[in-house]
């Protein structure tokens, strides 16, 4: 199957809303992070990824489902 490719804007629309999973980007690819609490991870903890802060990044991003590639 060919990885996906995700433009920004195409990425926001999967935000979680109705039945739509929930995604992020973090380094070039794009995380389902639809279960993350169920993984143990937290929304801060999601957050510190985001933003750079996080100690355990690489940990966490191991924890979830690489969906596809964010589009240059």
């Amino acid at each position: 199957m060919a990885e996906k490719k995700f433009t920004r804007d195409e990425l926001a629309k999967y935000n979680g809303d109705g039945e739509k999973p929930h995604y992020m980007a973090s380094d070039g690819l794009v995380y389902d992070i639809t279960d993350a609490p169920k993984k143990g991870i937290s929304i801060k903890e999601l957050m510190e990824v985001v933003f750079g802060r996080s100690k355990e990044k690489d940990e966490i991003l191991k924890k979830l489902t690489v969906v596809g590639k964010l589009a240059d």
